[in-house]
């Protein structure tokens, strides 16, 4: 089907799979989601009295759901268990599809400011950013990587954008390991996104 044809029937984009982190979960991005997944991360982090790693993770899960409500997005992924003697990850994922008839233009701008392709995967254009937020009362710094690719057979007016959200303590050292780390973590589980063939099963 022609990107023409698709955009006048309408016809839906196709569906991608990635590889999740160990203890990763992807949802929908519905209110009854968010309501389970603030319910659940509450009870965990406080039973372990951890009030200090649940409000970062509610922080993630909260901005991470306003984002896709923002920009009508499709899905969210992040992290609800761990293994024992790992570090949890306050990070989430969400995901969304730009239509937009300058997308080009749009990521001629990204790398004009600095973005680069994702560890030489030309697929995607990768972004960062570090700014502070205040969520109940509580101060915190949020890293953002963005990660946007063509949709297949869209003639490159249509992109999926991935945000990955990571909250953390303000003023945090760039170079932290925990950070670092999830945020090579994260690149590499982008690296294996691969778009469903249209009649592949959902």
């Amino acid at each position: 089907m022609t990107s023409s044809l698709r955009d006048a029937l309408g016809a839906p984009d196709p569906r991608f799979d990635m590889t999740l982190p160990d203890g990763w979960v992807r949802m929908d991005a519905s209110d009854a989601s968010r309501e389970a997944l603030l319910a659940r991360a509450r009870a965990r982090f406080l039973s372990a009295q951890r009030p200090d790693l649940w409000a970062q993770v509610r922080a993630s899960i909260q901005r991470a759901f306003d984002e896709l409500r923002r920009v009508r997005g499709e899905a969210i992924m992040l992290q609800l268990e761990s293994r024992e003697g790992a570090p949890f990850v306050p990070a989430s994922i969400t995901a969304t599809i730009l239509a937009d008839h300058g997308l080009d233009g749009h990521m001629a701008q990204l790398i004009a400011d600095g973005a680069t392709a994702l560890e030489g995967d030309r697929r995607f254009v990768r972004s960062e950013s570090t700014d502070e937020v205040t969520q109940d009362g509580v101060r915190l710094g949020v890293t953002t990587v963005r990660y946007f690719t063509p949709v297949p057979g869209s003639r490159r007016r249509r992109a999926l954008a991935l945000s990955a959200v990571m909250p953390h303590p303000p003023g945090i050292d760039p170079e932290d390991r925990l950070l670092a780390a999830t945020k090579l973590l994260i690149d590499a589980h982008v690296g294996t996104l691969r778009w469903r063939r249209a009649d592949a099963s959902a």
